[in-house]
């Protein structure tokens, strides 16, 4: 075989090798529906509303055992009312009761649509249990993660819209016990995040715990903190500082103290974290409290029971989700800022599933 035959199949096998990693890169379009059996992909939504509620939506497509089947879509939400009540909305469809764009991010699943239009960002949830529309703006430019590989899969996650900033309002339904419907509440501001990520293991053999915190509220400067630490117990974190619709600074070598671990049930989440990290223009060091209990958050508790008895074989998330208050000191050339004011936070702990119990089996009496 001539030498440039040689090249160029070697060539072509180079080609396709590198298509093949960039075509499962995460993509902020639309889902990439891959065939991996744990394959995992979800956009998720976090707001604080001004009239105090808390909502949270997660629009999710992923390969589930028969009977669920292949390219499941779920969408998944918790509305805290100001009171503290909790509601789940949630719907999950096959492949043509939920679809997208192929040019744009719009989403549905159902009856929720999840839509994104240059920096505008507009989530609608609607079903007996509530009915929700917020309509946000975020001016920051996406940032990701590093890709993780695990020996079966990997994961990346990306900040599509890493501050969001608008305004919504929420009705409760025939579900939630009103009939037909209950009083819309408006709320003039809501600020939040939304993240997407893409996975094809399970979460355990990527994730061991994930920190958000971002701030709200009038604060001239606030701090938004993304911190995972993997099985390996590396972390991958992401530390910066927003003036508004800029990012003024980007942390590195960053170091977090997790204090006052407190466990429930068979997780745990910390109740106060100490930060140091340094940036090009400064150094920054404080603490971040987690003062107000918003929601805490185990999907298990929310299935039926064929739902629950599949559940069994995966890993237990949780989510305890507060309302934090910072104190940050940023140390700079030009002297020392004092940051203090609201985040919107999340520890999510991770814990692997439960091995069944080996049966003994009974001698037979003869």
């Amino acid at each position: 075989m001539c030498f440039k035959k040689v090249f160029s199949r070697i060539l072509v096998l180079l080609l396709f090798s590198i298509t093949s990693v960039y075509s499962q890169e995460i993509d902020n379009i639309r889902p990439k529906r891959l065939d991996d059996k744990n394959y995992t992909e979800y956009w998720e939504q976090y707001f604080y509303l001004s009239d105090g509620s808390l909502i949270t939506s997660q629009f999710l497509v992923a390969n589930f055992p028969w009977p669920v089947g292949k390219d499941h879509g779920i969408m998944l939400s918790t509305l805290i009312t100001p009171n503290g009540e909790q509601y789940v909305i949630k719907n999950g469809r096959n492949f043509g009761e939920w679809g997208y764009k192929e040019d744009k991010l719009d989403l549905f699943i159902h009856t929720h649509r999840l839509s994104q239009k240059n920096d505008e960002v507009n989530v609608h949830l609607e079903n007996t249990m509530a009915f929700v529309d917020i309509n946000s703006k975020s001016k920051i430019a996406a940032f990701s993660h590093n890709r993780f590989s695990s020996d079966e899969g990997f994961i990346e996650s990306r900040f599509y819209a890493p501050s969001l900033i608008g305004n919504g309002n929420w009705q409760l339904g025939e579900e939630a016990g009103f009939k037909p419907n209950g009083p819309v509440n408006n709320a003039d501001i809501a600020e939040g995040h939304g993240v997407h990520v893409l996975m094809t293991d399970k979460v355990d053999q990527l994730i061991k715990n994930w920190t958000r915190i971002s701030g709200i509220g009038n604060g001239q400067l606030k701090p938004f903190i993304s911190a995972i630490t993997r099985p390996d117990e590396k972390q991958d974190i992401i530390f910066k500082l927003f003036d508004n619709d800029k990012t003024i600074e980007t942390f590195e070598n960053v170091n977090i103290k997790y204090e006052n671990i407190t466990k429930e049930k068979e997780a745990s989440y910390p109740k106060r974290i100490k930060i140091t990290a340094k940036g090009k223009n400064g150094n920054i060091e404080g603490e971040i409290q987690f003062t107000r209990k918003m929601d805490h958050f185990n999907l298990t508790d929310h299935l039926n029971f064929f739902e629950r008895s599949f559940a069994k074989s995966n890993p237990t998330v949780t989510n305890f989700r507060y309302i934090a208050d910072y104190n940050l000191v940023y140390k700079t050339a030009e002297g020392e800022k004092l940051l203090s004011g609201k985040a919107l936070s999340e520890y999510t702990d991770i814990q692997p599933a439960k091995k069944a119990a080996s049966k003994k089996r009974r001698r037979s009496r003869r």
